[in-house]
């Protein structure tokens, strides 16, 4: 169901989104950070580094990042690069 989407690619728009719409927020505070179909990001839920409070049947879905994927993936590209970088990535 719905394509695998590269964790990279997922990183890179979660790290935009941040940028771009909530520069000033605590990262745990937001609760949109992406939205992806299910199937797409299945590999990254089921490793626990993104959790969500949808269901499977939403097909698309919100997602945020756990602790370490927001530690280890979306922080350091929060801290490199601009939002037209990250753009380029998350395409």
């Amino acid at each position: 169901m719905g394509s695998r989407i590269a964790s990279r690619e997922v990183w890179a728009e979660m790290a935009r989104r941040k940028i771009r719409f909530h520069p000033t927020e605590e990262w745990n505070t937001i609760h949109l950070w992406g939205l992806f179909t299910w199937g797409g990001v299945r590999h990254l839920l089921e490793k626990g580094l993104l959790l969500t409070d949808m269901r499977k049947e939403n097909v698309t879905i919100w997602v945020r990042p756990s602790q370490e994927a927001w530690e280890q993936h979306v922080k350091p590209l929060v801290e490199r690069h601009s939002p037209e970088e990250l753009t380029s990535q998350a395409a």
